[in-house]
């Protein structure tokens, strides 16, 4: 059967979240709801990892105020693959994965698929998305503002970007008409899995290379960008290939998904955070049905420590510089 057709006004999307992550998850498709009146059909699909009967209920709650629909997907088949794989976990969870292996059921049915992370908030529409047009790519996604160090890594040597796999927009017609296209994917990913430190995100940019759409990085902007002015972070980054001043000022004014992301090791519903938009994220939990849950507690390490003294020390940039310059030779030691 061939994909649906997308509506003119209609927009698929998918979320993958632990019971951990459910209220992160139900904030941000809160913040979708609210503003994306404009959409007809928003369906939201769930990939859950042992989630509370309790949680999921609150999720049905939010949406059925919307009048969205939810799907919660069937994941017993994509867990019991990703444990076998042996994959690595990613904040303590294996969930990050589940987006990769779920979509197989949904080829054919849907023409596309938006994933979105939890650690999110949707503060514009995403109208634009419906009816997309992918240009013969098999998916698009936004540059990771941090991630350069790793296309070395990756042995990347043409398509130099790298993509934040935070927001990922899977043209789902492009892996029907592709036969064998998923069945490749699982074959590579099996023999690199071993090499992939940043798990799916390693996945997307190794092997979608030249097959990725740029997306605009008001889909995908993220913390950084509110913890630097565009001065300080292009003088520190300016020799990798990334958006232009002009294009992060504009999505700046323009923000369609904002990307937390962790600074200084914390989100910004943890306890004690330095995040530069806790606010933000208070001000959409406060409106949220989990608006009663307390602060994580965060176990910091002393290496967090030095980094959240440095940064209260020292002058952005220096901070920035050494920052990357850190990075850059923990990248270079993977290497080796």
């Amino acid at each position: 059967m061939r994909g649906k057709r997308i509506m003119s006004n209609e927009l698929n999307v998918l979320y993958q979240f632990d019971d951990n992550y459910a209220p992160y998850a139900g904030i941000s498709m809160l913040s979708l709801f609210e503003n994306n009146r404009d959409i007809d059909e928003l369906n939201i699909y769930c990939a859950t990892m042992n989630v509370s009967e309790r949680n999921k209920q609150l999720i049905l709650e939010n949406a059925d105020k919307y009048k969205r629909h939810i799907i919660f997907l069937d994941t017993s088949k994509a867990i019991d693959t990703i444990k076998k794989l042996n994959a690595r976990e990613w904040n303590n969870s294996l969930a990050t994965w589940m987006k990769i292996f779920v979509i197989e059921e949904l080829i054919g049915k849907i023409s596309n698929l938006l994933y979105i992370d939890c650690d999110t908030l949707v503060l514009g529409s995403l109208r634009e998305l419906c009816g997309f047009d992918f240009k013969g790519k098999a998916m698009a996604a936004v540059i990771d503002s941090l991630g350069f160090e790793h296309l070395d890594r990756l042995n990347i040597k043409i398509n130099k970007y790298y993509y934040n796999a935070g927001i990922m927009f899977f043209n789902l017609d492009y892996f029907y008409t592709h036969k064998d296209f998923y069945k490749k994917m699982l074959m590579h990913l099996k023999k690199n899995i071993y090499r992939y430190q940043v798990n799916d995100q390693d996945l997307l940019n190794d092997f979608f290379n030249g097959n990725i759409l740029r997306l605009s990085p008001q889909y995908n902007f993220q913390g950084i960008h509110y913890m630097y002015s565009d001065k300080t972070y292009f003088k520190v980054y300016k020799k990798f290939d990334y958006y232009s001043k002009e294009e992060i000022s504009y999505a700046r004014k323009h923000v369609k998904i904002v990307h937390f992301l962790r600074v200084l090791g914390n989100y910004p519903w943890e306890k004690n955070n330095f995040h530069p938009l806790q606010k933000l994220f208070n001000a959409w939990k406060a409106k949220s049905l989990w608006n009663n849950i307390p602060q994580r507690e965060q176990t910091r390490t002393l290496f967090f420590k030095i980094e959240i003294l440095l940064y209260r020390l020292l002058p952005k940039y220096a901070f920035l510089s050494l920052f990357s310059y850190v990075k850059h030779l923990e990248k270079k030691k993977s290497i080796k």
